[in-house]
């Protein structure tokens, strides 16, 4: 059965009123140009050509994910660009897990597309989290513009972030694959700290999985990272060499005696 993205998420969203300084729209993002029929589709700017939404392993779709919550400040809502493209309009953000109904399988793509826009300078970090075998794996960081549309192709298969370790095999060929199983996509966070002064609205659109490269949308724009080396304890406070306890470098955990 075809799905509508855009009446599938409404339920698990909050309305924000747009109003003083958090009153900002953009324009529509640059079209995505990619085949509908061989991506993964989560959520889509243009609702009427990429319909049919990624299903997860209960056959549910993507869109129908909700917000746990976390302890996270972040307030998503549906919005429309100015002109009429779909959006995620996201109000101070600090961390925002999405969490699909079940796990979603990425295992036939290697790229995650994401379309980003932001009121100021900012960065973004995003973390795949499959409950099991327990993976959880961390982006790149990547520099935001302000007021300008930023288009980032993560790729899934990059070994300095991304080692899956669920391998299944496919009931016809018998073919082992790697499943790239997902309950949880988050944005910023981990190799940001939750106190990191983001911009103030943040949009999101065309949450998309692809093989078509990196930089098949618009323009690629991986960063590096510039927390690099620091220290951050479990709060996302930066500490240093001399913090006891659980700490996080580089976005791994390791215990500092």
């Amino acid at each position: 059965m075809k799905i509508i993205t855009k009446v599938l998420f409404t339920a698990t969203v909050a309305t924000v009123a747009a109003t003083g300084i958090n009153a900002q729209t953009p324009e529509d993002p640059a079209a995505v140009n990619f085949d509908p029929a061989e991506v993964g589709v989560i959520f889509a700017a243009d609702q009427d050509k990429y319909f049919e939404v990624l299903r997860d392993a209960n056959g549910k779709p993507a869109s129908d994910w909700t917000t746990p919550v976390w302890g996270q400040k972040t307030v998503i809502s549906a919005d429309e660009c100015k002109g009429g493209a779909s959006a995620l309009r996201i109000d101070g953000l600090d961390f925002l897990p999405l969490q699909f109904p079940s796990t979603l399988s990425l295992a036939q793509w290697r790229y995650l597309h994401v379309d980003m826009w932001a009121a100021a300078d900012d960065q973004v970090c995003f973390k795949l989290q499959n409950w099991w075998p327990g993976e959880a794996y961390v982006s790149d960081i990547y520099n935001l513009k302000g007021g300008e549309w930023t288009s980032i192709d993560i790729d899934m298969e990059d070994p300095a972030n991304f080692q899956w370790s669920e391998v299944k095999t496919d009931p016809e060929t018998q073919e082992k694959y790697t499943n790239k199983g997902v309950n949880v996509l988050q944005i910023a966070g981990e190799k940001i700290p939750n106190d990191f002064q983001h911009a103030p609205v943040i949009y999101m659109t065309n949450i998309i999985a692809h093989n078509s490269g990196a930089g098949a949308g618009v323009a690629n724009i991986t960063v590096e990272n510039e927390l690099s080396g620091k220290i951050f304890n479990v709060f996302g406070i930066e500490v240093d060499e001399n913090y006891k306890g659980l700490v996080i470098r580089n976005g791994k955990k390791y215990i500092q005696q």
